[in-house]
Formats: C-alpha cells, sequence, structure tokens
C-alpha cells in the first residue's frame, strides 16, 4: 500500500536539475553582454543629454545674474556623472552669453574613439543643434 503523504511528491533527477542550469548558464552568457553594452549606451546618452541641457540653460543663467557669461570646457564638465572615458570635449573658443542672455553662439566637439559629433551652438538663442559624423570621414 502506498504511503498517502507521499502520494502527490515528486521529485526532479539531478540529471533534469544540471540540464536546466546548464541554460540558464547559457542564456545568461548569451544576455549579459547585450544588456552590458546597452546600460553603457544608456548611461551615454544620460550624460549627454545633461550637458545639452546645461548648455541650453546657460543664456538663462546669464539674464538671471545680469552679468556676463563666460564658459569653458572645464565649466562644462564640472558635475557631468557618467562621461565615457575617453570622450574629449573641446570648444574652440569659450561660449560667451551677454547680460541680457543672448549667446554669441560656437561648437563644442565630442570624440570617442573613431566617433565624432558636433554641437553648434546657434548665436542669439544658444540653442543645441547635434550633427553626428564620423571621425574617419573627415
Amino acid at each position: 500500500m502506498k504511503n498517502p503523504q507521499r502520494a502527490g511528491q515528486q521529485g526532479f533527477t539531478l540529471l533534469e536539475l544540471l540540464v536546466v542550469m546548464a541554460l540558464l548558464a547559457l542564456s545568461a552568457g548569451v544576455v549579459a553582454p547585450k544588456a552590458s553594452r546597452w546600460l553603457d549606451a544608456v548611461q551615454t546618452r544620460g550624460w549627454r543629454a545633461d550637458l545639452k541641457v546645461r548648455i541650453e540653460s546657460l543664456p538663462v543663467k546669464a539674464f538671471l545674474s545680469g552679468e556676463p557669461l563666460t564658459v569653458d570646457v572645464a565649466k562644462l564638465q564640472e558635475g557631468l556623472q557618467g562621461q565615457a572615458d575617453g570622450t574629449e570635449l573641446r570648444l574652440r573658443t569659450p561660449l560667451r552669453y551677454g547680460a541680457s542672455g543672448l549667446a554669441a553662439g560656437g561648437r563644442l566637439e565630442l570624440r570617442q574613439g573613431r566617433v565624432s559629433e558636433s554641437w553648434l551652438i546657434t548665436p542669439v538663442t544658444g540653442q543645441v543643434l547635434v550633427e553626428t559624423a564620423d571621425a574617419a570621414q573627415r
């Protein structure tokens, strides 16, 4: 006669557990590198968006302070979180804003390896227009 307490209990064999663990390990090995690249891309987009917002807010800061404002690369990089190593910011001339909030305009270059991005800071409004190009084509 069967024991009524053990009638509904069935387990997995060691082989079945090993097969499931092997499949989980394989799927993690495929997914993890893609997830890592995705997280890096999100982080890069984040600090670039922060930088763009910071640049576009400079005319308002100059207007509110009532004094002219000059910004160089070091000031732009202050407080940026998540900037990728090897990313270089270049300004041909410092960004200048009048006490009335009008921008003189300028160009900011972001380089990471072979990828180059050029941001045009428009005169008067200080709006940032992004132009992407491959540095090898220049």
